[in-house]
């Protein structure tokens, strides 16, 4: 059995699920021969992937999508379309790019992280794909344009932006109708996402909610404390983590995200002076603040989250399943309404019962970060409760797996010619 990855290229979660499923495809499928393709990150991904002996190949021309603005204030075909769209989920080039590679690597089964030029190219190629997807739409499909106008955008043609949303639900509704499996590791919100093109996948059965697609260590006893101090220098004390990296519409909502961060724990020091802050933003800092450890990106996190008091984090839908199978304190927290990319995840995320807060500031923050530091159980409590609902049982990544292995036998199957009776003597 031969895989290709192609996950979507705009962030690390995409290669985090990707990394999961590898490795349960090694552990069922040994004999597999296993590819894939990244276009974020490689530097950080490339060493993950190859110690699971799978073949990497990059992008020559990476883009960091967290640190640089997707989106103008003016939404319109050439700011959305033209300028974001066909740089990350639908490019021709990307597209192209695909089908050469499968050409090279002539994959049975290509698996697509939410990456739509991946599917275009397999099914062009005429190589089935699985479809591996947090989103049951594209995000457009499932704002409307009065959220775009509230969250400050500037809709000139509101009709031209109706336009783009009919589209893109319409190319995603194909792309999951022609999908053998479309996986999703997002439980279903019936008012949120009926008449989506995921819902209708479900109800029609080639779609199934698998569960968090996460690594193994997730659901692993954490490092030693000691140890975690060792590594960060927390010297025991309590500590709350924030973060703030993540795509991003805006770079200046994670600037002022991170003022108000900062201006939370000084206020909080007040009650409590030994307390420290963890902040992971997914960029270089050189400014050192007291009690503060800032921090670009931590892969292997499990254990520093498990010995936190709290963690305030984006509403990226990779850490949300790593976070609910950690069963950890946590609180979502959305740096601005015009981030309208993980708006429905934040309202899915105050559907399942998790503390959210959209835009806030200091004081917002503040009172967050007291409950947790002074009422931990309560806190603790109502978060792992909203974890349940995403995180009940089994493991999702195992289980994309044995889609995968189940996709490439019956394709072969389906490959194979029919059996022919000998005929009868006259």
């Amino acid at each position: 059995m031969k895989v290709l990855h192609l996950p979507a290229e705009t962030g690390t979660g995409h290669n985090m699920r990707a990394l999961a499923v590898a490795a349960k495809v090694r552990t069922l499928f040994p004999g597999a021969e296993q590819h894939v393709y990244l276009g974020s990150k490689s530097a950080l991904f490339t060493p993950l992937f190859e110690a699971l002996g799978v073949h990497v190949h990059t992008a020559s021309d990476q883009r960091d999508h967290a640190n640089t603005s997707q989106l103008a204030r003016r939404f319109d075909w050439t700011s959305y379309v033209t300028g974001y769209l066909n740089h990350t989920f639908i490019s021709g080039d990307r597209m192209l790019a695909a089908v050469a590679l499968i050409g090279s690597v002539r994959p049975d089964v290509v698996v697509s992280d939410y990456n739509v030029a991946a599917c275009l190219a397999a099914e062009i190629s005429g190589v089935p794909y699985v479809l591996i997807t947090e989103r049951y739409d594209f995000t457009l499909g499932q704002i409307d344009n009065a959220a775009l106008l509230e969250a400050g955008f500037v809709l000139d043609d509101p009709e031209e932006v109706e336009a783009i949303r009919t589209s893109l639900t319409t190319l995603f509704a194909w792309v999951t109708r022609r999908a053998r499996a479309v996986l999703t590791d997002k439980p279903s919100v019936p008012e949120l996402d009926r008449g989506t093109p995921v819902f209708d996948a479900l109800t029609a059965g080639n779609g199934h909610v698998v569960g968090p697609i996460v690594r193994d260590e997730c659901a692993a006893d954490p490092a030693p404390r000691a140890e975690i101090d060792a590594r960060f220098g927390l010297h025991g004390a309590e500590y709350a983590i924030v973060g703030f990296g993540g795509t991003t519409m805006f770079t200046e909502n994670k600037e002022r995200l991170l003022r108000e961060y900062l201006t939370a724990f000084e206020k909080l020091r007040a009650d409590h002076p030994d307390a420290r802050l963890v902040v992971i933003g997914r960029q270089t800092f050189t400014e050192e603040i007291d009690g503060v450890l800032l921090v670009d990106y931590v892969a292997d996190w499990h254990s520093l989250v498990k010995h936190a008091k709290v963690i305030l984090s984006p509403p990226g839908w990779l850490s949300v399943t790593e976070l609910a199978v950690m069963d950890a304190p946590v609180a979502y927290v959305l740096s601005g309404r015009d981030e309208y990319h993980e708006r429905e995840a934040m309202t899915r995320l105050g559907h399942l019962g998790y503390t959210t807060a959209t835009e806030p500031d200091a004081e917002t923050l503040l009172a967050i970060l007291r409950t947790a530091f002074d009422a931990p159980e309560t806190f603790r409590g109502r978060a792992s409760q909203a974890s349940r609902a995403i995180a009940p049982t089994g493991n999702g990544a195992e289980a994309a797996a044995k889609f995968i292995g189940q996709v490439v036998a019956e394709a072969s199957a389906c490959r194979q010619p029919a059996r022919r009776e000998p005929a009868e003597a006259v």
